[in-house]
């Protein structure tokens, strides 16, 4: 089976709920390596880029519409986009996230992100058995 999720940010949007809610919005949405390595972390040695915030808020969107689910049952945090060693952006379960997809044979995901000025666009392809 093949299924599909796609997701578009406006980042002002991003950064209005992180200049209002500070390290509470952080924590609730990123973890703590997706906040290091997006700059906003202690010790992080990237610059904090609210593009980088923005493009894992909506992949996290886009995951949730390829697993069906939506937000019912799962956290933002049980959602993690990483960087491959290769630079490719990847996709890591958590907690009911990942306990919903166990019994899936042969799970792959395919994600793509880009920014363009005010926008992030996240697409992702998961293909399971």
């Amino acid at each position: 089976m093949i299924r599909l999720g796609t997701d578009i940010v406006y980042i002002p949007r991003i950064q209005a709920a992180l200049d209002r809610f500070g390290d509470r919005f952080l924590h609730r949405v990123y973890t703590i390596t997706e906040q290091y390595d997006c700059g906003y972390a202690i010790n992080s040695p990237s610059r904090p880029s609210i593009h980088q915030l923005a493009g894992r808020w909506a992949a996290k969107e886009a995951v949730t519409k390829a697993l069906a689910t939506g937000w019912r049952g799962i956290s933002y945090t049980e959602i993690e986009i990483r960087r491959h060693t290769s630079g490719a952006p990847t996709v890591y379960l958590h907690g009911k996230a990942a306990a919903l997809v166990a019994t899936w044979n042969h799970l792959s995901w395919q994600l793509s992100l880009s920014h363009d000025r005010d926008y992030a666009i996240a697409t992702v392809i998961l293909i399971h058995e």
